[in-house]
């Protein structure tokens, strides 16, 4: 499977697993699902106890616009693709799971296993923090 695709999948995967805890705005689904896709960001996720040393981490290597953009199209698509199938749903600028059941299980990916697993670390680490103190703490312009 091309790059491509395989990073989109990876994503659809990733976005679902994320909608499964709980409904969520976009931007914030952006963010997670660039943190947790790429390889760099997602070892800093591994790194971290708390929020604060998570947005250290990131900070000092000061790459996170460059990867929002470089997966910003793979997010685009993947969404697309859920919301076309009817995977999730989007309304006032939230995400939430849709009607149509997405695949359990073991989908065959080590990497979209460690992304799952790694996710509920990221969701506590960042839980009751808004989209904009998120993307302010990152230094990242909403």
């Amino acid at each position: 499977m091309n790059r491509v695709y395989n990073n989109e999948a990876i994503l659809m995967g990733c976005i679902v697993h994320l909608l499964k805890n709980e409904m969520m705005d976009i931007a914030k689904l952006y963010l997670y699902t660039t943190l947790l896709v790429d390889i760099q960001l997602y070892s800093f996720i591994k790194k971290s106890d708390s929020f604060n040393q998570l947005c250290t981490l990131i900070k000092n290597q000061g790459l996170i616009s460059r990867k929002l953009d470089s997966f910003g199209p793979y997010f685009l698509n993947a969404t697309v693709i859920l919301k076309q199938n009817k995977f999730i749903m989007i309304s006032d600028g939230n995400l939430r799971l849709g009607s149509s059941a997405f695949p359990e299980g073991n989908l065959r990916s080590r990497r979209l296993d460690r992304i799952m697993k790694i996710s509920e670390h990221l969701l506590k680490l960042c839980s009751g923090i808004s989209t904009k103190e998120l993307y302010h703490n990152l230094n990242i312009q909403l």
